[in-house]
């Protein structure tokens, strides 16, 4: 799975293997991606044109589905607050 996310211009945390980051150089926007076997996580902004666009190249390459706004991730519970652009963990 680090292939395909390595060729779309991720550069992977040296702290965290499973971690990888893109920065769009035009906007700085970071575009953020967790991996696990076989679950992956793309965060950023809400609405960010370069996380779009990531995301449907990934989803073109590995064949598989977006399933929308992550609510819970490894056993890890997500809320948002979109109107302070925050990301809740519990």
């Amino acid at each position: 799975m680090t292939k395909p996310i390595l060729a779309l211009g991720f550069k992977l945390y040296k702290s965290n293997a499973g971690m990888y980051y893109f920065i769009n150089e035009e906007t700085k926007e970071l575009v953020i991606v967790i991996v696990y076997v076989n679950d992956i996580n793309f965060i950023s902004s809400k609405d960010s044109l370069p996380l779009l666009e990531l995301k449907q190249k990934f989803i073109m390459k590995q064949e598989c589905h977006n399933l929308g706004e992550t609510i819970e991730f490894l056993v890890i519970c997500i809320s948002y607050n979109h109107k302070d652009q925050k990301i809740i963990v519990d």
